[in-house]
């Protein structure tokens, strides 16, 4: 199966167009791929047998009408009018011809009527890049007329495949927060991408740490003047003007705007592409796009233009002057927002987000030095935590606080120590001296020994700690503070910004629920724990519970699409109250859920849009595990062994055993790599198969059988398997019986039993591993030689795929694919008339007769289970 090309769709469209002689205007910013994808285009239609030339638009102003032809090898200089129509016209002389103009806003008009004349002639197609505006390209407008034509917009490219582009750059792995950054900066275009990590190697903003590239947070480098000064070519002086009060501003609403920058300008910058809106239901924000302008605007702000900038929004916005030791605040956003889910959208949040975490350090940091207590102190830890601050600042508050700290029942106290103990053991990694903080500060501390006790065996369960999790008790009404009421519990406030400023409410049932709960889930008591979270207080009863682990557990109690919905709504709210601890938590369970739904193109969209936050939540580390997991699992459909290995080497570097979060480790996908490597199967998952059994040994049942199902079609370790089929018929629900079902017919080696398993797979809503237990079984009938009912239920898999959409065709291997059933010859017949040719024409190019061909596509169809050759074009 071919790799699949992250902007196929775009050259399909393209390349429909040309087939019926539509021209097409490709419009996109400087560093948007525009000219590679022509290439692919290139590529495309010369194996048609179309002739392609490429005409450049020259970039001096002052260079000769005539001149561009002449550079595209069509003609000499200088040629005349009527020679060159001539030569251009030859284009066409053994067939259709495809003419590229690179740069067409650039192009001269003499070069342009020649190109036009030249079409009225013969059967010549354009394909021209321009940047926005359109309407800028005056030349073009003279060629486009001649023919209809279509405009394309050039698309960002998805997380992964930037991801990929700076490994390839760098040339290895590189930690997927520093390619989060540089897709915040870049938008996804990957000429922006490219350029941020040139410089930043150059510099020393990126270093090789040996397994993978790592980079300071801050990529900026003079040099990015480079790229900027490309994307603001041509722009008015005003223009340029109103860029550096956008820069000031940062992302704002359009009443802000509108005080600041004249609209006409706004709309002018929007038309060059510079500016995005990011729609809401009653608003809009506007910001500088790609987010790398504001960047490179702002760390230049004591340059005259930016002091110019920073004084008038100070004038307009502010009450204080702007100086080099007062930083400006930003106009608040009013809050929540609820921000668009678009690439575009996600690379300006990212920025927003890492701005406002700075800025939360800085108050937080002012509350704490004015008032030092317990709540101050947690919020300035969580703000230097969530702005990846060094380790010894935040040592330097916890020791201040035990310096500090009385023996009143303060539940603020019983928070910080939680909080330590939560840090030491998945921050520092020291997971002894995490379980020390929390158990001494239990015996310590009557009033909050339930919630001490409780997060000491959330953390035993997620990290596989030597010592056994043990169920925590609920406390009952009338023991010591059973709702963490010593100190009155504060509602969820926030600030202008959207920021948490008050600690949420803090109850001790509620914080032993969902431990249980979670240590149920583990153990594949999914009802069981769905009942401890439904007892759960939530913070905000209408709209805002800050805990996944209630989505998760409607997920595994076979609520899949609910549980999705839920956590895309709180993940949403998260965004927008830029409450940065939270958005993963949600984002894994999102991403799990559209993983096991099969909803490939959702799943790339939304990772794309996680990752460029670049939010990770230190204390919650197995939902950055979860997504670093499932976004390499994707690319290894995709064929992006790159952007798989760099993801499996971060996720290997968490080192969490998981508890009841599934797919957080890394050996299932990594096993797939190995096998893509042509390293043996059983090999390849050796580990895979003895952490299924260690999870077994721990009691994190469900973890092991959804790894169990991940990996049985690589190989089958028929002991573990057998181990994986009984613990999956035990515990309840109908999801994880229904993958055990699976795992069993893997076991026995059943077609009947996989088709049947691939059928209630579907119903439970698990597309992924119903397809893959539907391609087991056609392997298998293969196998025992039953053609006729491989071939039968091969066209059924295929039909299923097709009706599902969002890239069906990668849940399956190879197997459902038609080289697996077709001989090499009929392999190359097929081909051939999926492309067009009549049985005729592939008679005659493959010197065999007419009736050779036609027995061949019999048995084609045959094989395949279709009845057409629109058919046979739909599976090639």
């Amino acid at each position: 199966m071919p790799t699949p090309d992250p902007r196929s769709p775009v050259l399909d469209v393209i390349g429909d167009a040309i087939t019926a002689r539509t021209g097409v205007v490709l419009v996109g910013l400087p560093g948007s791929g525009r000219r590679t994808l022509l290439a692919h285009v290139r590529r495309r239609v010369e194996e048609e047998g179309w002739t392609v030339a490429t005409v450049p638009g020259p970039a001096d102003t002052g260079t000769r009408p005539l001149d561009a032809l002449a550079l595209a090898g069509l003609t000499s200089s200088p040629p005349g009018i009527a020679g060159a129509v001539h030569a251009v016209t030859a284009l066409a002389s053994s067939g259709p011809a495809l003419i590229l103009l690179t740069d067409a806003h650039q192009l001269d008009d003499t070069s342009a009527q020649v190109i036009a004349a030249a079409m009225d002639r013969a059967d010549i197609t354009v394909l021209a890049t321009v940047r926005p505006p359109l309407y800028d390209a005056s030349a073009l407008r003279t060629v486009a007329a001649r023919r209809d034509a279509t405009v394309v917009t050039v698309p960002p490219l998805p997380f992964d495949e930037i991801h990929r582009l700076v490994a390839d750059t760098l040339g290895g792995d590189i930690d997927a927060d520093v390619a989060g950054r540089v897709y915040a900066l870049s938008g996804g275009l990957p000429g922006i991408a490219r350029a941020i990590c040139v410089e930043a190697r150059r510099t020393g903003e990126l270093v090789n740490e040996g397994t993978h590239w790592s980079g300071a947070r801050d990529l900026w480098t003079p040099a990015w003047g480079i790229p900027v000064g490309r994307l603001t070519a041509g722009l008015t002086e005003p223009e340029r003007e109103a860029l550096w009060v956008l820069a000031e501003l940062g992302p704002t609403d359009v009443s802000t705007v509108r005080r600041a920058v004249p609209w006409h300008i706004v709309t002018t910058l929007d038309d060059r592409g510079l500016v995005r809106f990011v729609d809401e239901d009653d608003r809009s924000v506007i910001a500088l796009f790609p987010p790398l302008l504001e960047e490179h605007l702002r760390h230049r702000a004591l340059s005259a233009r930016g002091r110019s900038a920073a004084d008038l929004v100070s004038a307009a916005f502010r009450d204080h002057p702007t100086t080099p030791d007062r930083p400006p605040a930003r106009p608040a956003l009013s809050t929540p927002m609820r921000w668009s889910s678009s690439p575009e959208a996600a690379a300006i949040l990212g920025r927003v987000l890492r701005e406002h975490t700075a800025s939360r350090v800085i108050r937080c940091r002012a509350d704490w030095e004015r008032d030092p207590t317990d709540a101050t102190a947690l919020l300035y830890l969580q703000a230097l935590l969530d702005d990846g601050a060094p380790v010894a600042q935040m040592e330097h508050v916890l020791a201040a606080e035990r310096t500090r700290a009385s023996d009143r029942p303060s539940l603020e106290a019983v928070r910080i120590r939680a909080w330590e103990g939560v840090f030491r053991a998945f921050r520092l990694h020291d997971v002894p001296a995490g379980l020390s903080v929390l158990l001494r500060a239990a015996a310590q501390m009557p009033h909050g020994a339930a919630i001490l006790t409780a997060t000491a065996q959330h953390v035993r369960l997620v990290t596989g700690s030597d010592t056994a999790p043990e169920l925590p008790l609920v406390p009952e009404a009338g023991t010591p503070n059973p709702h963490a009421d010593v100190d009155v519990d504060v509602d969820v406030n926030v600030d202008g910004n959207g920021s948490i400023v008050d600690l949420p409410p803090l109850r001790a049932a509620d914080v032993v629920r969902m431990v249980r709960g979670e240590m149920l889930l583990a153990g594949g008591r999914t009802t069981d724990a769905r009942e401890e979270f439904a007892a759960v207080v939530p913070v905000d009863p209408v709209h805002y519970d800050t805990d996944a682990l209630i989505s998760l557990g409607m997920l595994f109690a076979g609520d899949i699409r609910g549980a999705v919905a839920r956590a895309d709504r709180q993940l949403d709210i998260a965004r927008g109250m830029l409450d940065r601890s939270q958005i993963e938590p949600h984002a894994y369970v999102v991403a799990l859920g559209l993983y096991l739904e099969g909803k490939l193109t959702s799943l790339r969209d939304h990772l794309t849009g996680v990752f460029a936050l670049d939010a990770p939540a230190p204390l919650r580390p197995a939902a950055r595990a979860g997504l670093l997991s499932i976004s390499a699992s994707l690319s290894l459909m995709e064929k992006n062994l790159p952007s798989a290995r760099a993801m499996l080497t971060q996720l290997a570097e968490l080192d969490l055993a998981g508890g009841p979060f599934v797919m957080t480790r890394p050996e299932p996908a990594s096993a797939s790599l190995a096998i893509a490597r042509g390293v043996p199967a059983d090999e390849a998952t050796r580990r895979a198969w003895e952490r299924i059994e260690a999870f077994i040994d721990d009691g994190n049942f469900l973890a092991a059988v959804f790894d169990g199902a991940r990996i049985i079609d690589l190989h089958v370790d028929p002991d573990r398997a057998a181990r994986l089929t009984e613990i999956a018929r035990a515990a309840q629900g109908d999801l994880v019986p229904a993958l055990g079902i699976y795992i069993e017919g893997a076991l026995l080696h059943s077609a009947e039993l996989l088709v049947d398993a691939a059928a209630r797979l579907r119903r439970e809503g698990l597309i992924l591993h119903s397809a893959r237990a539907h391609a087991m079984a056609i392997r298998i009938l293969r196998d025992e030689g039953r053609t006729d009912r491989a071939t039968e239920e091969s066209a059924h898999l295929r039909r299923l795929m097709e009706d599902g959409g969002e890239e069906s065709r990668l849940l399956v291997s190879e197997v459902a694919a038609p080289a697996a059933y077709l001989t090499p010859r009929e392999l190359e017949i097929a081909r051939l008339i999926a492309q067009g040719a009549s049985n005729r024409d592939v008679a005659a190019r493959l010197v065999v007769s007419e009736r050779t061909v036609d027995n061949h596509l019999y048995r084609i169809f045959r094989k395949l289970g279709i009845t057409s050759r629109s058919e046979l074009a739909g599976l090639l």
